[in-house]
């Protein structure tokens, strides 16, 4: 991995980590929310429900909303989340849809 911003290592690991196992699955995870203000500035989109489980599991969500990383280093954080913090394996359509929701509303370009 060439890139991965201090800030977010940091609050990650200040953070805590939740109680998922490694082989923990999407829908065992935090219950979909059932209004607009409970998704916490998360941007609409498809992906934002599995932003939503999974990463406040273990960190809020304000981390995940303050980062503005591009795709590549989205990628690069999910691959690190999963490989050195415990961060459950993610089926390949899901890991897509959760990169894809990242690198397109939470990017440096997005414009929400």
């Amino acid at each position: 991995m060439r890139f991965l911003p201090a800030v977010l290592v940091t609050a990650f690991l200040l953070g805590g980590r939740g109680n998922l196992s490694p082989a923990a699955d999407l829908s065992a995870l935090a219950a979909e929310p059932g209004t607009e203000e409970d998704y916490q500035g998360l941007p609409p989109g498809p992906g934002r429900e599995e932003v939503f489980s999974l990463c406040q599991a273990c960190h809020s969500l304000k981390t995940v909303l303050q980062q503005r990383l591009s795709r590549e280093v989205w990628d690069e954080t999910l691959v690190w989340m999963i490989e050195e913090q415990g961060m459950p394996e993610l089926d390949p359509e899901d890991y897509a849809r959760i990169l894809d929701y990242l690198g397109s509303r939470l990017s440096p370009e997005a414009s929400n």
